[in-house]
């Protein structure tokens, strides 16, 4: 079974999970049969072994102390969870399960994924793409900046809008995530510096505008979602008057807009509170989603667990073949040199020669028995034998 070394945000904040990183490549150069997962919330290392090589932990300068060890049937269940967004920061998220694609495809283009591993990973993969077309797991926006696009589109529609952003920092970014999958018409983004807008415009395919615009943009926009670091408001009732129909929503913290707009027959306003319960709404629904989720998982394991143990026994199957094929090529050579050196009936050659093959594989299957504290596999096996021998003397007659 699996191994893996997990460190997230459970424990650790963004800075500290940034300490505990793992170079990628001196981690693929130093490990073979292993993947490595590494997200702004998360550090996973995955070895496809019980026991790890504390060696090469050490050379690569890996505090172990640092991290949770889960193994076996345990890490198995986490790595599907992970892939579900059930171990996400925020529940149902869909970024991670990309994230373990690309773990996955970088492991595989480096060569480094055994047999065994590919399958549980791929696996996960499955599991975590059924969990989201099966399950509600991951609708509804229940971060405050995908709450702020899914209010507006519940409200006013996204479809051939026109959309204003104003400000270019962390919330705008998270604005930004959630617009990328909408059809909006067009997007407009202003900051008081130019370049920042400039290279958020770029990332959606809109334009960029300089403060100075700010009250024509206005007029322009049907959306308005705010989310500057501003300390004082800067939309007021008297900078819209002219805007027309338009929502505005105000994700920045301090408010970037004063309560006076609501006074526009035209103007929506909505604030971070609002946004808030939308946020909290969508989370107990996910939250409800969970046991679905883990029935998912539940099957998933199941099916894995049987997959693993047919690779298990046809690998035990090509193992006992290639014993028996070395053994055969040996007495096959020995009744070559016999019949080639002494002068012996070839019928009493290929008769010694079915004995001695028969002798040594039984002796060798009596040694491994005589080894092993279970005695009943023995009996188990010649029980088996002997009704595979009595349905063979039925077929014949």
């Amino acid at each position: 079974m699996i191994t893996i070394l997990k460190a997230d945000y459970k424990k650790y904040n963004v800075s500290e999970l940034e300490k505990l990183r793992i170079d990628e490549e001196k981690f693929y150069e130093n490990f073979d049969d292993a993947i490595l997962l590494q997200t702004c919330n998360r550090v996973e290392m995955i070895f496809d072994t019980e026991k790890l090589d504390e060696k090469k932990i050490e050379e690569m300068r890996i505090n172990l102390e640092k991290f949770e060890i889960i193994s076996g049937e345990k890490a198995i269940e986490h790595l599907f969870r992970v892939a579900s967004g059930l171990e996400s920061m925020i529940v149902g998220e869909d970024q991670i399960l990309g994230q373990l694609k690309n773990a996955y495809l970088k492991a595989k283009e480096k060569g480094k994924l055994s047999k065994r591993l590919e399958k549980i990973i791929l696996k996960a993969i499955h599991t975590g793409q059924r969990a989201r077309l099966e399950t509600k797991i991951n609708e509804g926006g229940v971060s405050i900046g995908s709450a702020s696009v899914e209010l507006a589109e519940r409200v006013f529609g996204l479809d051939g809008k026109n959309v204003l952003l104003i400000g270019a920092g962390e919330m705008a970014n998270l604005v930004i995530k959630a617009l990328k999958e909408k059809n909006i018409k067009a997007i407009i983004v202003a900051n008081r510096t130019y370049e920042k807008a400039e290279k958020l415009a770029k990332e959606l395919g809109g334009m960029a505008i300089k403060f100075d615009k700010l009250e024509e943009a206005l007029r322009y926009a049907d959306i308005v979602i705010s989310a500057t670091g501003a300390p004082h408001p800067i939309l007021n009732k008297e900078r819209l008057k002219n805007a027309g129909k338009t929502v505005i929503i105000d994700i920045a913290n301090p408010r970037d807009t004063t309560d006076d707009i609501r006074e526009l027959p035209d103007v929506f306003l909505f604030t971070i509170d609002d946004l808030k319960l939308v946020a909290e709404e969508n989370l107990k629904k996910r939250l409800k989603e969970i046991p679905k989720v883990e029935m998912i998982i539940s099957e998933e394991i199941d099916q894995l667990k049987e997959l693993l143990d047919r690779m298990e026994f046809e690998n035990a199957v090509r193992e006992l073949g290639q014993y028996i094929e070395n053994i055969r090529k040996k007495e096959l050579e020995k009744a070559k040199n016999i019949l080639k050196n002494k002068n012996k009936p070839i019928e009493d050659v290929l008769d010694n020669f079915s004995k001695s093959l028969c002798k040594k594989i039984i002796y060798d299957i009596i040694t491994i028995f005589e080894n092993l504290d279970n005695k009943e596999m023995f009996n188990t096996l010649a029980s088996e034998f002997k009704k595979l021998k009595q349905q063979k003397s039925k077929n014949k007659t």
